[in-house]
C-alpha cells in the first residue's frame, strides 16, 4: 500500500473519529521502509502539497489554501491510533539468493529466510507469492526449470514450518526479470534469487 493511499485512508478515519468534516486532518506517514509519498489537499490555486513525513493539513472550505504544519508521532497515535491499528499489515517483498546452478540458499540468505518466516507468522491469513529467477547462463528451458525449482524449494521450506500449501503461489521467470541487467551467459549472483511477496 502506498503512502498516498495510507494518507487518504487515515484522513477518512479522522472524519469518522472526530465526527465532522470540518475536523478532517490529513497526515503523510512514512512507510515501514522509510519511503514517503505525497498528497494534495485542495485543488488548483488552493492546493497544498504534503510531501514530507508527518506533514499535515486540515482541508478548508472556500478560497484559502490549507496551511501545512508538522505533527509528531505521539499526536498521530492519539488521533489515529484505532484507525492505524485496524489497517492490515502492508505487503513486503524479500529476496533470497542461491548458490550457482543450485536450489540451495546462500549462507547469507539462510538467516534472511528466518525474517521472511517471522513476517509470515505474524499475519493472521498470509498470502505468499514465491517467484524464482536465474542469471543469464544456460539454455532458456533450463533457466525456466531452475527458476521454478528454486521457487518450489523455498515453498517447501515454508510448508515444512506449517504454512498451508494453499497459501503459497509459485512461479518461475527464468532470466526474464533480471535484478542486475547483464549480457547473455553472464554468471551474476544477484540474479540467482527468489522474490517472496508476503501479504
Amino acid at each position: 500500500m502506498t503512502a498516498v493511499i495510507r494518507v487518504l485512508m487515515i484522513a477518512a478515519g479522522a472524519a469518522l473519529l472526530l465526527g465532522c468534516a470540518s475536523s478532517d486532518l490529513v497526515v503523510v506517514l512514512p512507510e515501514s521502509d522509510g519511503h514517503v509519498g505525497a498528497v494534495s489537499v485542495g485543488a488548483g490555486p488552493n492546493e497544498t502539497l504534503l510531501n514530507k513525513a508527518y506533514l499535515a493539513a486540515q482541508p478548508r472550505q472556500g478560497s484559502n489554501p490549507a496551511k501545512a504544519f508538522t505533527v509528531d508521532q505521539a499526536r498521530v497515535n492519539r488521533i489515529f491510533g484505532p484507525a492505524l491499528a485496524a489497517l492490515p499489515t502492508p505487503p513486503r517483498t524479500y529476496r533470497l539468493y542461491f548458490k550457482n546452478d543450485s536450489t540451495e540458499l546462500t549462507p547469507e540468505s539462510t538467516p534472511k529466510f528466518e525474517q521472511v518466516f517471522a513476517d509470515i507468522a505474524r499475519r493472521p491469513a498470509p498470502e505468499i507469492v514465491v517467484t524464482g529467477h536465474t542469471d543469464t547462463v544456460g539454455k532458456v528451458e533450463d533457466k525456466d526449470q531452475l527458476s521454478l525449482d528454486r521457487a518450489r524449494a523455498v515453498s517447501e521450506l515454508f510448508v515444512q514450518r506449517g504454512i498451508p500449501r494453499t497459501s503459497i503461489t509459485i512461479a518461475g521467470r527464468g532470466d526474464r526479470e533480471l535484478a542486475t541487467p547483464t549480457g547473455d551467459q553472464v554468471p551474476e549472483p544477484r540474479n540467482r534469487r527468489v522474490e517472496v511477496t508476503v501479504r
